[in-house]
């Protein structure tokens, strides 16, 4: 009726009563605005997000034992690179070759992964235990080399003298364990071994 207050205008204006935002919309929820169609950050599905502990597998890991192919075939698959793959005994013979024929560096150091490196290439794509025996042997030669750099550089200090001591007996004594074990059709991976070559 003329003269009364109607109720849109018994409230101050601009304002809006508790729990109502524009035209029938509430207020964004506590802990802020969602657009829609936003999603909270992690795995989604079914392959995304971050694998679990664990689950990340790095090349180069896993070395099949002799006479086992990679799974999904690849190198040591028959056929690989045109050629028949070896038995598990020549596996055997070759992959302790890759690591003795390093010794060549305990009196040449940069001769120590010049061995392993034509296993490698040469017997390499028709075994995956022997391509990846010859790849550890390599890494662990070149590590060698550069330790051997950094120990004639602190021959100046007199320190160098015992850090190319231990470095030889580190050399043989590893060199051997690995040719053991790779003689009965174990994989073996050297420690302190930068892995340069996968």
């Amino acid at each position: 009726m003329p003269g009364e207050p109607s109720a849109a205008s018994s409230e101050p204006s601009g304002h809006r009563p508790p729990g109502e935002h524009g035209s029938g919309q509430s207020y964004p929820p506590p802990g802020g605005y969602q657009a829609p169609g936003y999603q909270a950050p992690g795995p989604q599905g079914p392959g995304q997000g971050y694998p679990p502990p664990g689950g990340y597998q790095p090349q180069g890991q896993g070395y099949p034992p002799a006479g086992q192919p990679y799974p999904g075939g690849g190198y040591g698959a028959p056929g690989a690179a045109g050629a028949a793959p070896l038995t598990p005994q020549e596996e055997r013979t070759w992959a302790m070759a890759a690591h003795l024929s390093s010794i060549l560096g305990v009196w040449v150091f940069f001769l120590g992964a010049v061995g392993p490196l034509v296993v490698m290439l040469t017997q390499g794509p028709r075994s995956a235990y022997v391509r990846a025996q010859a790849v550890e042997a390599l890494n662990f030669n070149i590590s060698v080399l550069i330790y051997s750099v950094i120990a004639w550089i602190l021959v100046i200090v007199l320190i160098g003298f015992i850090a190319l001591g231990a470095l030889f007996v580190f050399q043989i004594v590893f060199t051997i364990i690995a040719a053991v074990k790779t003689s009965n059709g174990e994989p073996y991976r050297y420690p302190l071994t930068i892995r340069l070559v996968s």
